[in-house]
Order: C-alpha cells, then sequence, then structure tokens
C-alpha cells in the first residue's frame, strides 16, 4: 500500500511541479501599469498592504505573509502529533518601478523568504502568540514548530489572474460620517453651539440625529469635490485550473527549482513502483 500511495504521490508531484515550470517559462513577464486583463507574470518587491504592519505570530518578525504549525512530541520516538496550522489571508502589494498591484494570497501556492524550524516549549525568539494558540506540549512533551513567511521587500515572482477595480480602495460612506462625528465629539463646545437646540447643555438623541445627517452632508460634498479615485490592480487565484503562484526568487530560480522538484518526484514515483511490482512478485511466488 506504501508504494502505491508512493506512486501516485510522485506522479502528482510531477505533474504539478512541470505544469508550474511550463507556465512560468510560457507566460511572459508583464509590468503592472502596462498587463493586460487575465493571466499575467510579474515581479517586484513585496510591501504591506495599508499603514499596519503585519508580523508573524510565533517570532514577531516583520512581514507581508505567514504560516505556521505546531505539533506536539508523541510516545514514539521521532513522532508527532495534533498539528495545528493557520496561513494569514491578509492582502499584500507587489511594487515594480512603474506601479503597484495589491496581492490576495488566498489559494496560492507559496514559496516564503524564509522559513525556521525548531523545538521545544519555549524559544527566546518567541516574541507574540497568537489568541487562539494552544500549547500543544506539557513538561515531558516538546513542541514542533515551523514558522514561514515572506519579508518585506523581498524580490517576489508571482502567476495569477489579473483584475482592475476602484471598489477596494472606495470607502464607505458611513465609515467618513463616522468619523467625522468623532472629530465634532472631540470639539464638544463647537458641537454644542452648533446642535444644542433646546440650550440644555447636552446633545440629546433628536439633536444628535441632525448632527449625524449634517456630518453626511458634509461628506457627500466633500466626496464630489475630489478626483475620481484610479482603480486598482489585484492579482488573485485564476480560473481554468492554471496555477496561482506567488515566491520569493526571481523566475529563473523558482523554474530550475520546479525543475528539480519534478524530476524528483518523477524518481519517488519510479522507486515505489519498482517496490511496488518486487513485493506482487513476491506475493505470487
Amino acid at each position: 500500500m506504501l508504494s502505491i500511495g508512493g506512486v501516485a504521490f510522485g506522479l502528482y508531484g510531477f505533474f504539478h511541479r512541470w505544469k508550474q515550470r511550463r507556465w512560468l517559462e510560457e507566460t511572459p513577464e508583464s509590468r503592472v501599469r502596462s498587463a493586460a486583463q487575465g493571466y499575467v507574470r510579474l515581479t517586484g518587491r513585496a510591501e504591506p498592504h495599508g499603514l499596519k504592519p503585519l508580523r508573524s505570530p510565533l517570532t514577531g518578525r516583520p512581514c507581508v505573509w505567514w504560516k505556521y504549525s505546531v505539533q506536539a512530541r508523541g510516545q514514539r520516538p521521532n513522532s508527532w502529533t495534533g498539528a495545528q496550522t493557520e496561513t494569514s489571508t491578509e492582502p499584500f502589494v507587489l511594487t515594480d518601478e512603474a506601479d503597484s498591484c495589491v496581492i490576495d494570497p488566498q489559494g496560492a501556492d507559496i514559496e516564503p523568504s524564509e522559513r525556521r524550524v525548531w523545538d521545544g516549549d519555549a524559544n527566546p525568539d518567541l516574541a507574540t502568540w497568537p489568541l487562539s494558540f494552544i500549547r500543544l506540549g506539557s513538561s515531558r512533551r516538546e513542541n514542533h514548530y515551523v514558522e514561514e513567511i515572506i519579508v518585506e521587500n523581498a524580490q517576489l515572482s508571482v502567476l495569477g489572474e489579473l483584475r482592475t477595480t476602484s471598489s477596494s480602495v472606495t470607502h464607505a460612506i458611513e465609515d467618513e460620517v463616522a468619523a467625522k462625528l468623532v472629530k465634532w465629539k472631540a470639539d464638544q463646545a463647537a458641537l454644542l453651539a452648533r446642535f444644542d437646540a433646546n440650550h440644555d447643555g447636552r446633545i440629546d438623541p433628536e439633536e444628535w440625529e441632525q448632527a449625524r445627517a449634517a456630518a453626511r452632508v458634509e461628506v457627500e460634498q466633500e466626496r464630489l469635490k475630489r478626483p475620481p479615485e484610479p482603480p486598482r490592480n489585484w492579482l488573485g487565484k485564476p480560473s481554468e485550473g492554471r496555477p496561482y503562484l506567488i515566491a520569493a526568487l526571481s523566475p529563473e530560480k523558482l523554474a530550475a527549482k520546479d525543475g528539480r522538484r519534478a524530476i524528483a518526484a518523477l524518481a519517488l514515483t519510479l522507486i515505489s513502483l519498482a517496490a511496488a511490482c518486487y513485493v506482487l512478485a513476491h506475493l505470487s511466488i
């Protein structure tokens, strides 16, 4: 049974990696600004999306994407149980010389820029822990940690489907109204002077609704004066089963790595097939 499983796993790995390498070599590299809508290959630097930096849950390192897994040591030597795995889903940005593109990492085959593996219940690098993290080890059983990240400014190669939309950068009008009301509340004297109609020194519910309506009118007027927001490029998982790849490698190094992996998978297939034939031959004797 193990031999048959090795054949299946090896064949899947061979065709998956060979197909991915073929798409890498046959898809011409594009610039974000001039790229056509649809399946593209882009290269550039990784940058965070938004002002709040992303940090890896285990070591607290700044990054644009992370993935970790934790396992507890089993009863038998060199065995691990209770795997817990989580992956970030926050978008990040790829920037080339001319423009930028928002990358949605969900559904992608990702090659990280850094990978750390260590064992133990405590580690000096463990700066923060996710709220959902469950300590799998005990006083006599250590944990096994694996953390992968894409660091800021890493050189990226991506294969995916490019789309252009303006909805991703358009703030909801209600968010802007709420922000304006918070600003007005910070200046209570001006707020009372403007909306305390009965002069009782406070803003009652009816007066607050009038303030909300006034804030909405101001926001709508401000939005009319703004220049139209430019469309934003997004790259995500393609349709029709084509590879979706995000790699912290150059296209040449990535193609070479996929080629080596395809050959290794083919070798596993042949070895597993030979083992299966050997077992079947001896069972028939």
